[in-house]
Order: C-alpha cells, then structure tokens, then sequence
C-alpha cells in the first residue's frame, strides 16, 4: 500500500474504521444492565447531577462526590437527552463514541508518523479489537474518554510539530485538549500529554521547540477552561470539596493511595493479558529490535535533527509519492515514549488498575503494526521464520485449543450452558484451521483481517450468547425492582452495613440511608411507620438472633456472591 494515499481513498478507509468500529462498540451495548463496581455510580452521579440542576459538583447519594471531575458525567446527560432519563445506553454511549473516536485519530496519528496508510490502517484494528479497550468500550468508564483525549492532544502536538500550515492552531488544541482531559479525570489528563511531549522532544534534543508553541495562548485557554470549572466548584461544593478533588484524590493516590495498592509489577503481569491477542507479538517486537537487522533498520532513532530539515524531507516524499517503510523508522521514537512514559508513571503510582493504562493502548498498537508492516513486506526472509511467524501460530493454536477445551470446561463446571458454546466452538475451530492455511502459504494481510474478523464476531456473539447469563448473576435490577414496586416514593429506605450503588439507581432514589451500628438500626425498625432495609445474608442472621428487631422478609436474591435480602419492619 503507498504511503500517500489519495484524498478519496483515505476518506473511504477513515469511513470503513468508522463503520467497523461502530458496529463493534455499539452492537448490543444497552442490553445488559450496569455492573458493579462503576458503571451504577458514574450512573447515578449522572442522574443526582440531572435531578438536582446543579451540573458543577457531582453528588453521590446526595454528598458531594469528590472522586472524580465532571466531564463524564456532563456527556452521559447530553446523550440521555433524547431517552429523558439516564439509562444504560445513555450511560454507556460516551465510552463508545470515544473508543470510535480514538481508532480514527490513532489512524490520522499513524498516517503523520509512519506516511502508510496500512501500518494506520492496522494500528486502528489492533487497538478496537484489543481486549479490554473493546471491553472499556462497552463499560460506563472515563478511561476511553481520558485515551481519546491523550491520543487527541499527540495527535495535535505531532502535527504542529511536523507541518508548518496551521502550526499555530494545532499547538493551541492541543492545550485546549488537555484541558479537556484534566476535566476528564483531574491533572492526569494534562500530565500524561504534557510528560510524554516532553521526554520526547528531550530526547530528540528539540526542547526548545516549546516556544514554537506559544505556551501564552495556550496556556491562557487552559487555565479558562480548567479554572471556571474549579472556581465555580470552589464555591458550590466547598473548600474541603476542592481540596478532595485537586489533592486526595490525585497526589493521595499517587504518594500512599487509599485503595488498590498493587506491587510496581503489576502491569508487568496484567498489561499483556489485557492487551490479547496483539500482545503475543510484543516479544517478536523487542527481538526484532534488538537483532542487528532491526538496529540497521533504526540507526538515528535519538539522531539530533534539525526542524526545517525534517519539515522539507516530509514535504519532498510528499511530493514524489515514495513509499519506503525504512524511511521513518524514527517515527518508532514516539509511540516508545508514549508507552514508556504511561507504564513507568503508573508503576510508580502506588494505586494500580488495569484500566489505568489503557492511554498506552494507542502507543502499544501503533508499534505492533509497524512490526506486523515490516513483517509483511519481508515474510520471505529467514529472520521472520522466529519473530513472524512463531506468533502467527501460536494463535492458530489457541484457536484450535480454545475451541476444543471451552465446551469442554463449560460442561464440567455448568452442564446447563453447553449449548451456548456451540457458536463458539464453531468459530473458533473454523479459524484456526483458517489462519493456519493462510500463514502456512504466507498469506499475511488476510492472515491479519481474518484475526480481526474473528474477535469481533466472538464478541458479538458474546454479548448475545454469554452477557445476558452474566447480567443475571451480577445485576441487582430486580430485587430493586421488587422492591421499588412495594414501596411509596417517601418511604424510608436503608441498607445495614454495607453501601452498593446499584441499590440506589435501580431503587430510583437519590438518597439512602446507610446504617452502621445495631443499635441503629434497632432504632429504625422500630420505628412508628413501616421502613424498608437492604441487608446481606450474613448480616441478616446475626440481627435476627437480636432481640426487638422486627424483620420481616419481603423478596431475597443473589447478586454476584452476596445474597441480599430486602427486608421490612412490618409484614405486608
């Protein structure tokens, strides 16, 4: 494929990445209902936020809820605007406009860097079909949002960098956008950026670019952006709210975080499982580089150059149409940055999740497809017999295993479900037996978009076959709907010892009460009018030994691994 392609064309290739990636992100999205642990909170901040008018300080079971900044919460109203209320769907739609968005600029991103519409082309597919992107895609989440931005403000900064026509607008998004990103999820979305812009200009000996910049303006737009946001939350929500929100709750977490402490090797073990199947090509990748072919390949990667240099080499192989793949293997510099700069920043931090790093998703899919590129031009050479094709098959192999061992482990562990494999076992089977023709007779590209394919039909059907029986097991919509069915709207509600978002949301309350002690909860049994509890099991046969605590059982049900029981002081 050339590397300049034709206005038309690359039209039509951004329009199909649209396309597939819609259909990916928005297949079924609103059929399940909202998983613990997030999805129910950032769904009810949304709506207490709705309800109240007040759209500068999130709230939480009617308090100020300082984990996180508002921009979220701000797109799930607007996309709830057409549905009246906050729904799954409406909660869950930012997520995927944003998993979209991020597959298109990552595809006008590796355009800029590599001049080759396939490597951009690929690194789009590798990222929407990486596993936990595609997952976060369909999840109530701000780290889709929070990847956008990032790869948005790169995006903006490389092209300000590399082009002299609109110089200016570029660098003043790119501020814009990272404003946007604090809004998104506090100082992180200018941080990450910021860090990974300059470590590679440090890098490139080019620092002195930032002037180029104009920090002034963009520093100003910024700060307008960021700060009518903190000031406005400053005076609604408080002294202590602000201080949460800009303190805790960022530099808390990275000195001494208050949850989710994990070792500094946490990513080191998780990042590769969460990024399947693309990340059984990461060892192939560091060989590759290692090996005197890939040090040949990128001799100049840290080569001081000089900008107007760069700018009129860019504009000739515009000009003459070459397509070289090693002509800028450079470009490799900034997705590495990229991703070193995101996994040694969260390794540091002491609260790690494995959504943390998903902005290092675009750097990590960027690089695969310049290896999976350098592989396809040169799959004829004895080199790629290793670092090539080993990877290849070893997923034809775990399609083939896959499709034999998932019926089989179903089987023995829920006997119920094995018809809901046959689909599975069919797919997978037909595709391994597929790519393994296809890499046996050195069919690359069709290798790689029968892959593609095959991820995005299993999970599909996955949202059909699999989620519906999960939904079951994990959603606490209906004990709440029991519940919410036998109550008045201004009955007294409460949960004892435990506090679970999806009880607020699906009960359609703003507010519960949150009972702690047993002689409070003595209190509120006995109280005059009748009064309903929320209560799990374990708790339930401890408080009913005790003596004045009328408890009377209305409905029981489990979710996930708590059986919960929704309870009353007066019999029905």
């Amino acid at each position: 494929m050339n590397s300049i392609t034709p206005f038309h064309n690359t039209r039509f290739i951004v329009v199909s990445i649209i396309v597939f990636t819609a259909f990916l992100f928005l297949f079924n999205i609103g059929k399940r209902d909202l998983w613990a642990p997030d999805e129910p909170r950032y769904a009810q901040v949304s709506k207490e936020m709705r309800d109240s008018g007040n759209f500068i300080v999130p709230h939480l079971n009617s308090k100020p809820y300082p984990d996180k900044p508002p921009l979220l919460f701000w797109l799930i109203n607007v996309f709830s605007l057409p549905f009246e209320k906050i729904t799954a769907l409406s909660s869950r739609l930012p997520s995927a406009f944003a998993g979209i968005g991020c597959c298109v600029a990552l595809f006008y991103l590796a355009t800029s860097l590599y001049r080759n519409t396939r490597i951009a082309l690929m690194a789009s597919l590798i990222l929407a079909t990486s596993s936990k992107f595609l997952w976060m895609t369909h999840r109530v989440a701000f780290d889709v949002l929070l990847t956008l931005l990032v790869t948005l403000s790169i995006l903006f900064f490389y092209k300000g960098y590399t082009e002299q026509k609109n110089k200016g607008l570029y660098y003043t998004v790119f501020y814009v956008l990272m404003a946007f990103g604090v809004l998104a999820k506090g100082p992180i979305g200018f941080i990450l950026p910021f860090l990974i812009v300059l470590t590679y200009l440090i890098l490139k000996r080019d620092v002195g670019i930032l002037k180029d910049t104009k920090p002034w303006i963009g520093g100003i737009l910024f700060t307008i952006i960021v700060f009518t946001w903190v000031y406005l939350a400053g005076i609604y929500g408080g002294k202590e709210y602000t201080n949460q929100i800009l303190f805790k709750q960022n530099v808390g977490r990275f000195a001494s975080s208050f949850a989710h402490k994990r070792p500094f090797y946490y990513y080191f073990i998780n990042f590769p499982v969460n990024f399947l199947p693309w990340s059984i090509f990461i060892p192939s990748i560091v060989m590759y580089l290692f090996s005197q072919k890939g040090r040949e390949k990128i001799p100049n990667i840290l080569t001081i150059r000089n900008f107007k240099t760069k700018i009129l080499r860019r504009s000739s192989l515009q000009n003459n149409n070459i397509c070289h793949s090693g002509r800028n293997e450079e470009s490799l510099l900034l997705p590495i940055v990229w991703f070193a700069v995101v996994f040694i920043f969260f390794s540091i931090v002491s609260g790690k999740r494995d959504i943390y790093v998903l902005p290092l998703y675009p750097a990590a899919a960027l690089f695969i497809a310049w290896f999976l590129n350098e592989f396809i031009e040169q799959s004829q050479e004895n080199y790629f017999r290793k670092t090539g094709y080993y990877p290849c098959y070893i997923l034809c192999g775990i399609s083939l295993v896959l499709g034999v061992l998932f019926p089989i482990t179903v089987y023995k562990a829920f006997p119920q479900y094995i018809t809901t494999t046959t689909p599975f076992t069919i797919i997978l089977s037909i595709a391994g037996i597929v790519m393994l023709y296809l890499i046996k007779h050195a069919r690359i590209i069709p290798f790689f978009f029968t892959l593609v394919f095959v991820i995005c039909i299993i999970f599909n059907v996955s949202t059909v076959r699999v989620i519906p029986i999960l939904d079951h097991y994990k959603s606490a919509k209906e004990i709440c709907g029991k519940a919410k069915a036998m109550m008045k709207p201004d009955d007294r509600l409460a949960m004892y010892n435990f506090f679970r978002d999806p009880y607020l949301f699906y009960t359609d309350r703003n507010s519960i009460e949150v009972i702690a002690e047993s002689d409070n909860l003595r209190k509120f049994l006995n109280s005059q009018e009748r009064v309903f509890l929320f209560i799990q099991e374990k708790d339930f046969k401890k408080i009913s030994k005790l003596p004045e605590m009328p408890l009377f059982v209305l409905e029981r049900d489990s979710v996930g691994h708590r059986e919960i029981f929704f309870v009353s002081n007066k019999d029905s």
